[in-house]
């Protein structure tokens, strides 16, 4: 009996000894929060504090991994380009995707540049607010202020008009985006065009006015519209990689070449001029980081006073009277139900597409994207790669989510 006892206490100690300590790491991870408001309540405020920046920086990393998944999968249906995300500015993201130069190989970074197409046109909105605020012009001046030879029908259109597309000017007048057209052609060409609507009526998108504005900007200033945005927008900017077609600067960095259907186009910094087809909307290379540089000195009125900045995303003009957009200057405008004002300009040329996008959400939210790649499908239906991404990845970013895929990767 003795010798039975002693060896059933020796199988309980045995049995013990092995799942005790499985007992007991059991307990304790099914008690996690208890632990963790043990701690808490010796740790007191400065743990608190502690937290809520530990809290910030997780959902920082969690949004950057989000987004870089995000464009993991766009990148494998198709995309190439650039993306920079950044919220109350802070660079969330930024990287390349896709190749800048098939044939070479050279793969797109976030230092890589883009032709920006119609994204020009906030630049000349600012060149023109740059040179009233020295007195130099006021938004409501006519044509007439700077032009001797100005046809009746358009004596009356202001800056204000061309600078919110209601001049009634047609979308483009000129010959080509790429003919050798001199300062003075383009002006006559202008003016001799057939106004689509009377001035001030309504809105209608114009190439035109805009080309009209780049050429007040030499008028006014005395330099030429490349020297003067260089000067006074670019360089307080700090947008070291911003410049003009053909600028001597390409030579050091990236430039991307456009794709559109499979047809290489060649290198944007090598497309003929610019010329006056094309200057004061069309014509600028940029980088993605050049672009985070020039919002955040619009934000911090290191360029336009806070008065100008104003004026610059304002919603001036209606763009359809059915719709809820409007134009300011050289932006779009658009309240988002519970995000707040969303500002933002596409552009496009025959192989490339960007689109800037600034939401009033409460983290300030910046969506840049550049892409080097266009498709047309059935129908004439054109796949803009950076403009639907960054719309669609705006869009996700706002609702902490990542369904909303843009159509070419359904």
């Amino acid at each position: 009996m003795a010798l039975k006892s002693y060896f059933i206490k020796l199988v309980f100690v045995i049995f013990f000894s092995f799942f005790a300590p499985l007992y007991g790491c059991g307990f304790q991870e099914n008690n996690p929060l208890e632990n963790q408001t043990s701690s808490k309540n010796q740790t007191g405020l400065n743990n608190n504090k502690f937290i809520s920046i530990e809290t910030k920086k997780t959902t920082a990393e969690r949004l950057e991994y989000q987004i870089s998944s995000y464009m993991e999968r766009l990148k494998e249906n198709g995309f190439s380009g650039a993306v920079l995300v950044s919220q109350n500015d802070k660079i969330i993201l930024e990287n390349g995707y896709g190749l800048a130069d098939r044939k070479n190989r050279i793969p797109i970074t976030s230092k890589t540049v883009f032709d920006s197409g119609s994204l020009s046109k906030q630049f000349t909105a600012a060149a023109i607010l740059h040179l009233e605020e020295q007195g130099k012009l006021k938004v409501e001046d006519t044509l007439t202020k700077f032009f001797d030879d100005v046809p009746s029908d358009k004596a009356n259109i202001t800056l204000h008009q061309l600078l919110t597309h209601s001049s009634g000017l047609p979308e483009y007048a000129f010959n080509s985006d790429f003919a050798k057209l001199s300062r003075q052609k383009a002006q006559k060409l202008v003016f001799k065009a057939r106004l689509k609507t009377s001035p001030g009526t309504k809105y209608l998108y114009s190439d035109t006015g805009y080309g009209l504005l780049a050429i007040i900007v030499e008028v006014v200033s005395g330099k030429s519209f490349q020297d003067y945005l260089k000067d006074n927008l670019f360089k307080p900017a700090n947008m070291l990689n911003t410049g003009f077609y053909n600028d001597p600067q390409w030579s050091q960095v990236t430039v991307a070449n456009g794709y559109a259907n499979g047809k290489d186009f060649g290198s944007a910094a090598k497309r003929p001029g610019p010329y006056w087809g094309l200057l004061g909307f069309g014509g600028v290379l940029t980088t993605v980081e050049d672009l985070y540089l020039w919002n955040i000195a619009l934000e911090k009125n290191l360029i336009l006073s806070r008065t100008s900045t104003k004026k610059l995303f304002a919603p001036h003009i209606k763009e359809n009277e059915d719709g809820k957009s409007y134009y300011g200057y050289g932006w779009a405008i658009e309240e988002m139900p519970g995000y707040g004002k969303m500002i933002s300009h596409d552009g496009a040329t025959d192989s490339q597409n960007a689109i800037f996008i600034k939401y009033g959400d409460s983290n300030n939210t910046l969506v840049v994207v550049l892409s080097n790649r266009i498709d047309q499908g059935w129908f004439g239906k054109e796949t803009f790669y950076g403009t639907q991404t960054g719309e669609t990845l705006g869009i996700n970013i706002l609702k902490e989510e990542f369904r909303t895929l843009p159509d070419y990767a359904n």
